[in-house]
């Protein structure tokens, strides 16, 4: 705000100075060896009822959720492996199961065991193999057929006698002397089968194959058409199939009208059920047939750009969501695809894009070679190559354009580096690079430029049109007004060598400000403003370093400077100034006294609403300032700010804001006051972004630039993901007291969940349990997010960005209700996928257990006087004891560190309170040369000496080893505490590796780390399963990372606090914990030790403690 004149108003005096002498929407995601498919060629792609994604290699199976992969290969030792690794075929029963074709016969693959069976006897092949089928299809009776690709050959498997009977090799078989060349299963499922010479079905009432009436070449091709009709393509003309094998038939060929077929010999068949016709791939063009108009329209070659590459089609699919048809060629190498958004009446062919492999290109499909293509439930184009993978082609297209420079391309960017950027009014856009000046269509393509060389200049800061014709440039050579009709340059410079009037006070030029006649200059050392008629100048002369220069709507004028602030030259004083008057004005500064000031003195970029508010951008923060109000309304990361340095503010048709800043781009809705934030994986192009490099033309199209290029938005033109991605759960692996642990697999839908129940029991022996879960969208997966919570435990929602799996401990006796939802990278929710789960306690704590547990206390009651007896001689072993219990706790403390360590970029707290049996814990810190700081925290099984010995144990494994990851810090550590052998005796331990704001987390058998995030208040537990150390001499240890933002802390505790007890005996529990936690988060370290340590004495209220309780807390500055 204002400060008032007597105190804090910053007064500035300006005094008059004289001199004493594209293809854009077709961009491929490649998915390769290299993101863990197991081999470069894809055969058969499959979408399963869930959403997997089942790809058949050369090499085994793979299951794809959008994360990884989980690969499956023949294993010549397990019947339970999939038979043969070349997979040909990939199909799907009404149980779940994926039946899968192979060199060497059929598997079926159990995704709730991730198991395979045989189903096929070898018997009943009579020393034949079903090798390579082409075509696996399940009809209503119980039955499985199989098409074999080379040979023809059709079998029959049913599943109630688990008998296999091939149909045509029996010499009485109708097929016996044909060639099957397909099978299908239409609407009304009939199975029908195509053969070089006839079609042919299956009557199931008489078991057999029966003929149909019709007499045709080669059928190549069965496609389902409208409601009881099939089409069959074959290679002397199109059948049209009514009412199924006792129906008619209408048979169309090729003749002399212009509506007839293009050619007799087809190839494939494709129904588009949304428009409600058909596509015929032929040898001489593509046809569609329109039944509500009975005409053929054809497509051909023509010698246009946009035409189809060839006429001889082999296969083509109809994507239903984009209405795009994807087809591949003969002779052509690559895959194609037609826009067939058009009217049936016109006589132009639709454009045809053609794709082939670019090894420059990494959007360019991934190879020439292509095996198959599908479309999935999200409308995304999924191409396997014969060399090279998947290409993976989104329904959703990028909501932003990058153009960056390319050497391949002589009409793009000839430089990355963009430092300025102004549009016309025809949408063309001037931009300043690291070559000159560049002017470029809204699609990249450079129509005229000056170089840097031409111009003079070494670098250019700002450019501003007028009339979309005079380009005012800043430079550090000063001033250039360039006409771009005439090429005509006017400098305005410090130089002695230009007449005076054209002189200025200082040649680095920051920003140029166009009003009327006059042009507005913000230098290193002042203002100067330009008279566009004669081009006459006036120096004003000042400290500040004026960085940003803009007018409002109101006539007023904003300066915003270097490192003093923001200033306001009111519109009432213009008139003066341009006449050469001095002039004072009041600004803004940042003081931390004044909440609501300006929370930077750095200005970076200045622009206004349709509201009439002021943004202005700065190192610290992005301002909202109203002048009603002279006051400031700040936002900061932790309001949803990707970064509090921002660079650019541009204004939209719908009143938001578009910002960019060092981290990449956000979008301000000013309806909600909500940020969304896009980075790499949105297409940005840059992450950091130069400052005055951002303007938006007309058309609505904004441009922001970095030092990698421009990148283009346009928020009418915007495509979000509308599609609502299933969330299944995947496994539950429960973790046993015994070390040992059990995993249930499942893929879910709505109806089906863990053994085929909609419960999972977990009993007594269970130590810990986790849910792993996925939300199936392919389009930037790595912007998925989940929650879930488990009722009653979880009263809220957990938010787990990321991080697809809940672990739970310590439940009580009760059934519990877990949901889970999964969203896509607009943040579209799945519906919930729910799971009950039961808790069965242990047999001593059933209901009938108190009853003798009752008459046990009675018995108790007569021991505990008849031992009260011995009291006395007992006192003076307990005093022994104590004298040892005392020595064993000298020895504990003297191993630990009694302050936390000082470091530049954390807060650190700790806390110890031993217990009456001293009980073995454990925390250190280990910080290294590269400024990272290893953090441990751990407890010792047993209690006294024994305990103590496991922890000096610890500590000097610890203080001998090579740091390197937490996890193989702590399986090196594991090996030397169990070649020593302290018998029973354990050591859990969590460890944490900080580095550069993040950290990486292990854990072997300890209770939950607690991650407090400040931007959202939230505390999300961290629990990862793993054994004790000295458990097993060869134990793994898992390894998750985590972000640790400004004000974030992580929670090291032992089981000493949430299991401490009460009067009445009860335990604190973990929850309580979390709460305290969540609640006291943003105080310091040693504030959130405090209130935890608050927290157990209120629990304990006088107790001691039956276990050591630790605390750590390591807080990010």
């Amino acid at each position: 705000m204002t400060k008032p004149l007597n105190l804090n108003k910053i007064l500035i005096v300006f005094s008059l100075f004289t001199f004493a002498n594209g293809q854009s929407d077709y961009s491929f995601r490649n998915i390769s060896v290299r993101d863990g498919l197991a081999e470069s060629t894809v055969k058969v792609i499959y979408e399963d009822v869930n959403g997997l994604m089942y790809l058949g290699t050369e090499n085994g199976l793979d299951v794809y959720n959008g994360y990884e992969f989980n690969n499956y290969h023949m294993n010549s030792f397990d019947d339970n492996s999939i038979l043969g690794n070349k997979v040909s075929s990939i199909s799907e029963d009404a149980k779940g199961r994926i039946w899968v074709g192979t060199e060497l016969g059929v598997s079926i693959f159990d995704p709730k065991t991730r198991t395979f069976s045989r189903p096929i006897n070898p018997k009943d092949l009579s020393g034949n193999i079903l090798e390579d089928p082409e075509t696996i299809v399940h009809d209503l009776y119980g039955n499985v057929w199989i098409k074999l690709s080379e040979t023809g050959k059709i079998y029959k498997y049913n599943a109630a006698t688990q008998r296999t009977l091939c149909m045509n090799c029996n010499s009485n078989s109708k097929l016996s002397s044909l060639k099957t060349t397909v099978l299908f299963k239409d609407h009304s499922n009939t199975i029908w089968l195509g053969s070089d010479r006839g079609l042919f079905s299956y009557d199931p009432d008489l078991d057999s194959i029966i003929g149909y009436p019709l007499e045709i070449g080669m059928i190549n091709s069965i496609a389902n058409g409208q409601k009881n009709e099939i089409w069959v393509g074959s290679s002397d003309g199109l059948v049209r199939v009514i009412n199924g094998p006792n129906g008619d038939y209408k048979l169309y060929r090729k003749s002399n009208s212009k509506s007839s077929i293009v050619s007799n010999y087809i190839k494939d068949l494709a129904w588009d059920q949304s428009r409600n016709m058909l596509w015929i791939a032929t040898d001489n063009g593509i046809s569609r047939y329109i039944p509500s108009e009975d005409k053929f329209f054809n497509i051909q070659t023509t010698p246009y750009a946009d035409s189809i590459v060839e006429n001889d089609i082999s296969e083509l699919m109809v994507a239903t969501r984009s209405g795009r048809l994807w087809y591949t060629t003969a002779t052509e190498p690559g895959i194609n695809c037609l826009s067939v958004d058009f009217s049936s009446e016109s006589n132009s062919p639709p454009p045809a894009n053609h794709f082939e492999h670019d090894p420059i290109d990494k959007k360019s499909i991934a190879d020439n070679n292509i095996t198959d293509f599908i479309e999935d439930k999200a409308g995304h184009v999924w191409i396997g190559t014969g060399q090279n993978g998947i290409s993976f082609l989104s329904y959703v297209k990028s909501k932003f354009t990058h153009h960056r420079y390319d050497q391949e391309n002589e009409w793009g960017l000839k430089s990355d580096k963009i430092y300025s950027i102004t549009t016309m009014t025809d949408g063309m856009i001037w931009a300043a690079t690291g070559f000159g000046l560049e002017m470029l269509s809204p699609d990249g393509i450079r129509e005229y430029d000056y170089e840097k060389s031409f111009l003079g200049v070494n670098y250019i800061i700002d450019l501003e049109i007028v009339n979309d014709e005079n380009l005012w440039v800043a430079s550090d050579q000063g001033v250039l007004k360039i006409n771009t009709m005439t090429d005509n340059i006017t400098r305005f410079s410090k130089s002695d060598s230009l007449p005076e009037p054209r002189r200025l006070s200082d040649n680095l030029i920051h920003d140029i400000l166009p009003i009327d006649d006059k042009v507005w200059v913000a230098t290193g050392s002042g203002v100067v403003i330009i008279d566009t008629s004669s081009n006459n100048v006036i120096n004003f002369s000042s400290d500040l370093i004026a960085r940003v220069i803009t007018q409002d709507e109101e006539g007023d004028i904003w300066l915003g400077t270097e490192m003093d602030g923001l200033y306001r030259i009111p519109s009432k004083l213009l008139t003066n100034i341009i006449n050469g008057q001095n002039f004072e004005i009041e600004g803004y500064v940042f003081d931390p006294d004044y909440p609501n000031g300006i929370s930077s003195s750095q200005i970076t970029c200045i622009s206004q609403d349709k509201n009439g508010m002021i943004w202005i951008g700065t190192n610290g923060g992005l301002n909202q300032y109203s002048k009603k109000e002279d006051a400031f309304i700040h936002y900061f990361v932790e309001d949803g700010l990707s970064s509090n340095y921002v660079t650019g503010i541009v204004v939209d048709h719908a009143n938001n804001l578009w910002i960019s800043s060092k981290k990449g781009i956000s979008f301000f809705n000013q309806t909600d006051s909500t940020f969304t934030n896009y980075g790499l994986t949105d297409g940005i192009g840059n992450i950091d972004f130069h400052r005055h490099s951002y303007d938006d033309s007309p058309d609505g199209n904004i441009y922001f630039g970095g030092p990698l290029g421009i990148t283009k938005v346009n928020p009418k033109d915007m495509q979000y993901n509308e599609y609502v991605p299933p969330c299944i759960i995947t496994r539950i692996k429960k973790n046993y007291f015994d070390e040992t642990f059990s995993e249930n697999f499942m893929v879910s839908n709505s109806n089906t969940s863990i053994d085929g129940s909609s419960s999972v029991m977990i009993n007594h022996e269970v130590k810990s349990f986790s849910i792993d879960f996925v939300a199936l969208n392919y389009h930037q997966s790595v912007k998925n997010r989940y929650r879930y919570k488990l009722e009653p435990f979880d009263r809220d929602w957990i938010y787990s960005s990321g991080l697809r799996f809940a672990s739970y401990n310590n439940l009580g006796r009760n059934t519990y209700n877990f949901t889970v939802q999964g969203s896509n990278d607009d943040g579209l929710w799945s519906d919930p996928k729910q799971l009950k789960i039961k808790f069965v306690p242990h047999p001593l704590l059933s209901y009938w257990a108190f009853s003798v547990y009752a008459i046990l206390a009675s018995l108790g009651i007569f021991v505990y006087m008849r031992n009260r007896m011995h009291k006395q001689k007992s006192q003076l072993e307990e005093e022994r004891r104590i004298k040892e219990l005392e020595e064993a706790r000298d020895f504990q403390m003297s191993l630990i560190p009694q302050s936390p360590p000082e470091h530049p970029d954390y807060d650190i707290a700790l806390h110890m309170k031993t217990s009456t049996e001293v009980g073995g814990d454990y925390y250190d810190f280990f910080p290294q040369d590269d400024g990272s700081m290893y953090v441990v925290c751990g407890d010792a099984t047993g209690h006294g000496l024994n305990a103590g010995m496991m922890v000096s144990i610890t500590k000097a494994g610890l203080y001998g080893s090579d740091f390197d990851t937490p996890a193989s810090t702590t399986t090196r550590l594991n090996k030397t505490i169990k070649a020593i052998d302290l018998g029973t005796t354990r050591m859990s331990l969590n460890m944490a590796k900080f580095n550069n704001g993040s950290f990486d987390f292990t854990s072997a058998g300890m209770p939950p780390a607690y991650l407090y995030k400040h931007h959202s208040g939230e505390v999300d537990e961290i629990l990862i399963p793993g054994l004790p150390l000295g458990s097993m001499k060869k134990a793994d240890f898992d390894l998750h990372s985590f972000n640790l933002d400004s004000n974030d802390a992580l929670v090291l505790i032992s089981d000493g606090l949430p299991e401490c007890l009460n009067h009445e005996g009860e335990m604190l529990d973990y929850e309580p914990v979390k709460d305290c936690i969540a609640t006291n988060g943003d105080k310091s370290a040693q504030g959130i030790i405090d209130s935890l340590i608050d927290l157990g004495e209120e629990w304990m209220s006088g107790l001691m403690n039956d276990d050591d309780i630790t605390l750590v807390v390591i807080k990010k500055k």
